[in-house]
Parts: C-alpha cells; sequence; structure tokens
C-alpha cells in the first residue's frame, strides 16, 4: 500500500474514499444550463447540497453532466441517490474518478462517456473494510464504525439502483491488482448492472489519471469475491 492511499483511506474518519488522485479541496461549480446540470469539481456537502437545490428548483431538469475526480462518500452518495430518483441521465466530461465512479456515475439512467477511460474505479467503503479485515490497515474501532456505517448505506443504495458494488474493487485484488485506477468496456461494466453505457468514439477525451481498461474474467469472478462483514 502506498502512503497515498493510506492517507486518503484513513480520511474515512472525514467520510472520504479515494487516493492521492481524487479532486483537490476548492469550490465546485455547479449550475444549471438548458435541462441539464453541469457539475465540475469535487463533491463535497457544498456542491452536493447545490445539485439537489437545482434539481428541486426544476422539474424539467433531465441530465447531469459530470466532471469529478471524486470527493466524500456521503455527499456523492446523496448526489448519486438523487440522480436515481429524478431518472437522469448522466454524461461524464473527460473524467468521472473514485466517490463519482462509484456513486453517480451508475445511478443514471442512461449514462454516456467522452472517451473509454472517462470512468475510474479504485476502491469503495467495502474494499476499506476488506483491507481491514486483512489486517492491511488498521483504524480505530471510531473508524471502523463509521467505514461500517457508511459501507452498510453503499450496499443498500447499490441494490436499490440495481448494481453489484464489486464493481467498485474487484480489480484492486488479485489476478488484477491494479495500482490506481481501472475502468471497464460497457459490456463488462454490463456484467456488474451498469447498463445502458455509450461512449464517444469520435475525438474521445485522454484520461486525467493513471486509469487502466481491464477486462472481466467472468469464469472466476465469484471466486475472488471475499465475504466482508458490514457489521461489528
Amino acid at each position: 500500500m502506498t502512503p497515498a492511499w493510506r492517507g486518503a483511506a484513513f480520511a474515512v474518519a472525514l467520510a472520504a474514499a479515494g487516493t492521492a488522485a481524487a479532486q483537490p479541496n476548492g469550490s465546485a461549480s455547479v449550475r444549471e444550463s438548458g435541462e441539464a446540470i453541469v457539475f465540475d469539481g469535487r463533491i463535497d456537502a457544498a456542491s452536493a447540497q447545490a445539485f439537489q437545490r437545482l434539481l428541486e428548483q426544476d422539474p424539467a431538469i433531465r441530465r447531469l453532466v459530470i466532471h469529478s475526480l471524486g470527493g466524500l462518500v456521503a455527499p456523492a452518495l446523496d448526489v448519486g441517490e438523487a440522480v436515481a430518483r429524478r431518472g437522469l441521465d448522466v454524461e461524464v466530461d473527460r473524467a468521472c474518478l473514485s466517490s463519482c465512479a462509484n456513486y453517480v456515475f451508475p445511478a443514471g439512467r442512461h449514462k454516456r462517456l467522452s472517451g473509454p477511460l472517462a470512468v475510474g474505479w479504485h476502491g469503495n467503503m467495502a474494499h476499506v473494510l476488506y483491507r481491514a479485515q486483512r489486517g492491511e490497515e488498521h483504524w480505530s474501532d471510531a473508524d471502523l464504525a463509521q467505514a461500517r456505517a457508511l459501507a452498510r448505506r453503499e450496499e443498500a443504495f447499490y441494490r436499490r439502483i440495481g448494481v453489484d458494488g464489486f464493481v467498485c474493487w474487484f480489480g484492486k485484488i488479485p489476478p488484477y491488482a491494479v495500482d490506481e485506477f481501472y475502468s471497464l468496456s460497457p459490456e463488462d461494466m454490463a456484467r456488474f448492472g451498469i447498463r445502458d453505457v455509450t461512449v464517444r468514439e469520435e475525438s474521445p477525451t485522454a484520461p486525467e489519471a493513471d486509469v487502466r481498461q481491464i477486462a472481466v474474467d467472468a469464469a472466476t469472478l465469484e471466486a475472488i469475491r471475499p465475504a466482508v462483514p458490514l457489521e461489528e
């Protein structure tokens, strides 16, 4: 484990998920443009609230156009839940990484990517608990309690939208063991319940982080799936 992952994973105490490539602190731009909300920047309490406020004010909103390198787990879940509730389409502009990939992107009704590596996963709260279970990380009781609470909320969210949350972290364990972010083809996303994904093939955007596309070995996927208890 690199110091970058250790430092960001320890941000469980702050309800964060991600690595050093997660979006830096700073104000996000959240604005309305026609029948879309355009979200550019870090997902945190303020930007999630701004998104939800615009969504509630205008029933004509049909799309979320997002560019985000990540942010905090709970606010990202808030955004994802609102996207699913309204049945919004999600269009990824350049990059949707970390918490954006975990919770916002899969919640979209129809999903359009600006390039094949525009979405990147590198772990979620279940993955944090898995690492603690294996002794790869050591958390305080308070941190673990917060991680479990977020993991339970995460699991309930995936169940509601019909997505297998293992998509967020299977690529971090053997035989894949991707160091940074990984992406999937639309066909492999569909194996985890993420459907209706299209990728812009003409002039696709370049990845904004170390994102590697991997292919799912469907025959062995269940064999590598660890049991991760969400209760103490």
